[in-house]
């Protein structure tokens, strides 16, 4: 008999295997020659032979969901891993890594979706089962999609408990939570992120204009929530990081707000002195209003 002859050979060597007291299914022998190959088409033809005949086993749908992978078949894959997994859920470890191999070569060749594809299995699973750099690709997708909530449960699932959190992620979840409005929650991740970083970070330009803006927009509702004190903190920090400068006028005429509430009269006229020096042209809106509050100190308040 010809070697070639796949199928025969397949058969034989399980033959040879069972006289050895090794019974096993000459479809299986033959799936996984093949798949060593990189023929997944045909692994794939003998493992649904074998599933005919033998039923849902563990060897069985392990290798079909392997094969269904190597093909490029990740709604299949998943189909098999799920009813392997229903089965006996403690070899979803051995289904996840399959299908972060599929999602890694998805994300290789640009297909993003395939990629959050392959990873809907592991999400529910349970975050343990995703790995971090796939995790944080997932997170940037559903960021583009447009899904800011899920995005960043993703990146707050990456901090993890122990050691130093990675300042890249601390910078991901601070400009997720400024994208669902949250400024407030944003400020201690940028905060370390910039603490964490070099000068010649990349990021730390954006990150701080980000920090600044969201320094202000915080104050802002601390203001208007009765909390001048802490409100006047945070616009002073971003007096002092001096990088949202179109919101400098506005910052420090609501600093001279501050000040005039909390009784401190001598530091409200210096900032609003100093909303009038950063618009010479007086075009500012805030500039008359900057200049009344400074006759009202000086002259009394009608």
């Amino acid at each position: 008999m010809r070697r070639s002859d796949g199928r025969t050979y397949g058969i034989l060597i399980a033959l040879a295997l069972a006289a050895c007291g090794d019974p096993v299914d000459p479809s299986l022998v033959l799936g996984d020659r093949y798949l060593a190959v990189g023929d997944a088409d045909k692994a794939i033809a003998e493992y649904l032979l074998a599933r005919r005949f033998r039923g849902d086993t563990e060897e069985v749908l392990l290798r079909l969901g392997q094969a269904y992978a190597a093909r490029g078949d990740v709604a299949e894959a998943i189909t098999v891993y799920e009813t392997l997994t229903e089965r006996d859920p403690g070899l979803r470890h051995q289904a996840a890594a399959t299908l972060a191999g599929v999602a890694r070569s998805a994300r290789e060749r640009g297909g993003r979706e395939n990629m959050s594809s392959a990873l809907q299995p592991l999400l529910g699973w349970g975050m343990g089962y995703l790995p971090a750099d796939l995790q944080r690709s997932l997170a940037d997708y559903y960021a583009q999609a447009g899904d800011d909530a899920l995005s960043l449960s993703l990146r707050l699932a990456l901090l993890g408990e122990d050691g130093d959190p990675d300042p890249a992620v601390l910078y991901e979840i601070g400009l997720a939570y400024r994208q669902l409005g949250a400024c407030t929650r944003a400020l201690p991740f940028f905060r370390g992120y910039l603490d964490a970083v070099e000068d010649s970070d990349r990021n730390r330009g954006a990150a701080s204009f980000q920090y600044g803006d969201c320094l202000y927009a915080s104050a802002d509702e601390d203001r208007a929530e009765g909390r001048p004190a802490t409100a006047l903190e945070k616009l002073d920090e971003m007096v002092k990081l001096g990088v949202q400068r179109p919101l400098m006028v506005d910052a420090h005429f609501l600093r001279g707000e501050l000040q005039l509430a909390l009784g401190d009269t001598n530091e409200a006229l210096v900032s609003y002195a100093r909303v009038i020096e950063l618009n010479p042209t007086r075009t500012h809106a805030l500039v008359r209003r900057a200049e009344e509050r400074m006759r009202q100190i000086r002259f009394g308040f009608e």
